[in-house]
């Protein structure tokens, strides 16, 4: 699958956002219905969502839901049934997913939405977002409980649920936050996921720390990362794009390996190195991120 660096957050009770973000830079957008939606105002956020698919998409959107035990997901999800969007529809952010039981809820009715909305079986993905311990704890049963899974993202912001629960302090080198990371990259590696999506940052004025975030996160394995304004987006882009020499090495190693595996030959020299399936997937991960730029 396509790995997308940015996802950007759109609340759903503002259709004008809704509109705006998809002009935009980001690679991916989020159109909201959860936290930034009050309980008085879903329907009406529900009822935007419907008429921007309607108008039609110009970039990726995942629809991020409210949790089946937390709030009625099933009429976040009625959304999708007209099946307007099209394939730009990737799927839906499943926010506090604390175990398998809440992703295959949510993928059960998705089966609903496509048999509804005429889209393939299968073709709506699930990306969860874990928001506490437990969920943190139970990463690889998460990853694992559908094929709907796309990937997994952490909610890292300074003061979110994650941190609250955590009963850490944050800090720029994000110290409270290193174990956290790397126990999702693990655990969501082994469960043979790619797309990795760190949380929101929340200062708009500090540049200097979200990069300085953006940089941990890609050290640790995170491709990407979600934004809450499009100012975010670009110093996002610039970490976790592959360089230019990045690209060309990894372009020039798979095709030494593809030429050397038609030859029957297993592991290959390039540029003084040897090369075997290992460096290929971090090749094709590479350019799968040059892609979405």
């Amino acid at each position: 699958m396509k790995l997308f660096r940015t996802l950007l957050f759109a609340p759903a009770t503002r259709p004008e956002l809704l509109s705006k973000a998809q002009a935009g830079a980001a690679d991916a957008l989020i159109f909201d219905l959860e936290d930034s939606v009050p309980a008085n105002a879903k329907d009406e956020a529900r009822r935007n969502v419907g008429e921007a698919l309607a108008a039609g998409l110009r970039k990726p959107m995942y629809l991020r839901i409210n949790n089946p035990r937390a709030g009625d997901f099933r009429a976040d999800l009625a959304v999708l049934r007209a099946g307007h969007g099209g394939a730009a529809v990737k799927g839906v952010i499943l926010p506090k997913a604390d175990d398998a039981a809440d992703v295959q809820a949510v993928a059960k009715e998705l089966e609903a939405v496509e048999a509804a909305s005429g889209r393939a079986a299968g073709s709506l993905s699930i990306l969860p977002l874990v928001e506490t311990c437990l969920g943190l704890r139970n990463t690889y049963d998460i990853a694992k409980a559908s094929p709907r899974i796309c990937g997994m993202a952490l909610a890292s912001a300074e003061e979110g649920d994650f941190m609250v629960d955590l009963g850490g302090r944050w800090t720029p080198q994000s110290l409270a936050l290193a174990y956290p990371r790397s126990k999702m990259v693990v655990d969501a590696r082994a469960a043979g996921l790619h797309w990795l999506v760190d949380g929101v940052f929340m200062n708009l004025k500090d540049t200097q720390a979200l990069r300085t975030e953006c940089a941990i996160a890609r050290e640790l394995g995170f491709v990407g990362k979600m934004a809450i304004h499009p100012t975010q987006v670009d110093v996002m882009h610039e970490v976790f794009s592959p360089t230019a020499q990045e690209v060309e090495y990894a372009q020039g190693l798979l095709a030494a390996y593809r030429e050397g595996e038609a030859r029957g030959i297993g592991a290959v020299k390039f540029r003084g190195m040897m090369v075997d399936q290992a460096n290929v997937r971090l090749a094709e991960r590479t350019l799968s991120l040059a892609g979405a730029a």
